[in-house]
């Protein structure tokens, strides 16, 4: 896998930005965000109406390239779902290399372990392109299973099935490298 080496002069940013200038904007970035959950795998075969029930828990970023969703150890507070661009996920590898994981892209999500535990993140997110997110905090997501206890049922059944998988995939990796 690739080494990134870090500048351990520079901080890891937190710039936010949101912007819904019109009205037609906003009801183009609804259906937008409406077309997004239906498409990807954690709300696949849920109804367009009760995706518009539940699209308020959900809030939008915007973020610059370069810029540091969230870094390693950090408190994990919420699953990000990629609209448009790229994120890069890695972690520390030694000290200051950080070792690219995943490098994900429209439709897809990270930051799920959030939604099941109070814990710190256990790698970082970085926005590789302009990037744009919606996001469901833990307590916005704990609402969701009120309002929608189905649709909560099956996202984390699906999140169970990707975590089971990523520990194959690693486990696997682990073992070729302790026999090379």
């Amino acid at each position: 896998m690739p080494s990134l080496c870090l500048d351990k002069d520079k901080l890891p940013t937190y710039n936010v930005f949101i912007s819904l200038p019109t009205r037609t904007r906003h009801t183009t970035v609804i259906m937008d965000n409406i077309q997004l959950l239906l498409s990807t795998m954690l709300f696949k075969g849920s109804s367009k109406e009760k995706i518009e029930h539940i699209l308020e828990l959900f809030q939008e970023r915007e973020l610059k390239p370069n810029t540091t969703i969230f870094i390693e150890n950090m408190p994990a507070e919420a699953l990000y779902i990629i609209k448009s661009g790229t994120v890069r996920i890695s972690m520390m590898a030694g000290e200051g290399e950080e070792m690219g994981i995943l490098l994900l892209g429209p439709g897809e999500f990270f930051g799920e372990l959030a939604l099941v535990q109070e814990a710190n993140r256990l790698v970082t997110a970085r926005a590789e392109t302009a990037v744009e997110l919606l996001l469901i905090t833990r307590k916005d997501f704990q609402t969701l299973t009120e309002l929608e206890p189905r649709i909560a049922a099956r996202t984390l059944m699906i999140i169970t099935k990707l975590l089971a998988m990523r520990i194959r995939t690693y486990q696997e990796r682990l073992k070729q490298q302790i026999v090379s």
